[in-house]
């Protein structure tokens, strides 16, 4: 019978796949080490301060000079002064000052621009405080005493893309050394969506990294400046948290900032099942290197920036829920309920007599027959 019973099933067993004379294994790697963290009100704390995407978001830097580089439009006006002074042919007056500006211009592929009377003259590379100096040293070859206020029309050189929910998705010039992420967003026309629904991803350099959008709108440290080539992306929120074992088998979807494993069990419909085991509530995630060792984790044996994890809460302790509302989950978090010993034995009985009638049947067949 306990042979029977060992068969139970609608196919081959693990075993038989696995070690079976016709398999080639492509992979079977040595199982990772991992840490296992009993959670309590100080360690929720923890956990949850590392949440925080400040120390992994692109730090702020200080503002750059805006150079002029190819496909920029300038328009430069000049001054001259004098002291015998210039005809004004408009008014028929003399005046001290003549002031001409020059239709905008477009730097071409060689980096120049027409500047009469001097001609062509070099612009790309150069800062507008710099342009500014050198068409005034040669202006004054030829001019007295003359200024130049060069103004950047459009800035094709340096453009941030932004994408996703957004009025007017696209390209927007950098013009100003100070631009800002919200500044981007603004220029773009706004997010199309709610503030709380809605997370940013900026890529820079092969590297991505994401803030709420509402943490970029309340935190200052956020609204890093905007850099050439820099890729904004608008996208709505889709953080999941898995639950598997007694409470059921699912998937849960939140869309708010912070979300404590005692609502994210409340969603999942808590822990009602008599055979689950109150003392064996797992959770499961990678976690930083430095914050699992902060919490006195020995992890001399295990390497990687980021240290497989579990999180043992015991709810058959009182304080337990108060470490449950203090620790929040994360997006990918993986919560496992684990059966109570006595499920365990009721479920190998269980099977037992699916094939084993119970001594009662027994006696009534007997009295029957």
């Amino acid at each position: 019978m306990l042979t029977l019973a060992a068969c139970v099933g609608g196919g081959p067993r693990t075993s038989a796949i696995v070690s079976g004379s016709d398999a080639t294994v492509a992979s079977r790697s040595e199982p990772a080490p991992y840490v296992l963290v009993d959670v309590d009100e100080a360690v929720a704390a923890t956990m949850t301060r590392s949440l925080d995407v400040a120390p992994r978001f692109f730090p702020d830097s200080q503002p750059q000079e805006v150079v002029i580089g190819t496909g920029d439009t300038l328009q430069i006006s000049i001054v001259s002064s004098s002291a015998t002074g210039f005809l004004d042919f408009s008014s028929s007056s003399i005046s001290p000052i003549s002031s001409t500006t020059l239709p905008p211009q477009t730097v071409r592929g060689a980096g120049t621009v027409n500047v009469p009377p001097v001609g062509r003259v070099l612009a790309s590379g150069r800062t507008i405080q710099s342009f500014e100096n050198f068409l005034e040293t040669r202006l004054g070859e030829v001019l007295v005493e003359p200024s130049v206020i060069v103004e950047l029309v459009d800035r094709q050189s340096a453009r941030v893309n932004i994408v996703g929910e957004v009025g007017a998705p696209g390209r927007v010039p950098l013009t100003e050394v100070n631009t800002r992420l919200v500044d981007v967003i603004s220029a773009a026309g706004g997010p199309s969506g709610r503030t709380e629904d809605l997370v940013v991803r900026l890529s820079r350099g092969g590297d991505t990294r994401t803030v709420t959008l509402a943490q970029l709108f309340e935190s200052p440290r956020y609204n890093v400046i905007a850099r050439p080539g820099d890729v904004l992306a608008l996208e709505r929120s889709d953080r999941k948290f898995t639950v598997l074992g007694q409470s059921g088998n699912q998937t849960l979807r939140f869309d708010e900032q912070n979300v404590t494993l005692a609502e994210a069990l409340s969603q999942a419909g808590g822990i009602q099942s008599p055979s689950a085991d109150r003392s064996g509530v797992f959770l499961y995630r990678r976690a930083p290197r430095d914050v699992i060792s902060s919490l006195g984790a020995d992890l001399s044996e295990i390497p990687g920036a980021e240290i497989t994890t579990i999180f043992r809460f015991d709810f058959s302790q009182p304080t337990s829920l108060f470490a449950a509302n203090a620790f929040e989950v994360a997006d990918g978090d993986i919560l496992y309920i684990s059966d109570s010993v006595n499920e365990e034995v009721s479920n190998a009985i269980s099977t037992l007599t699916n094939f084993v009638p119970a001594p009662v049947e027994f006696s009534r067949d007997a009295i029957f027959n």
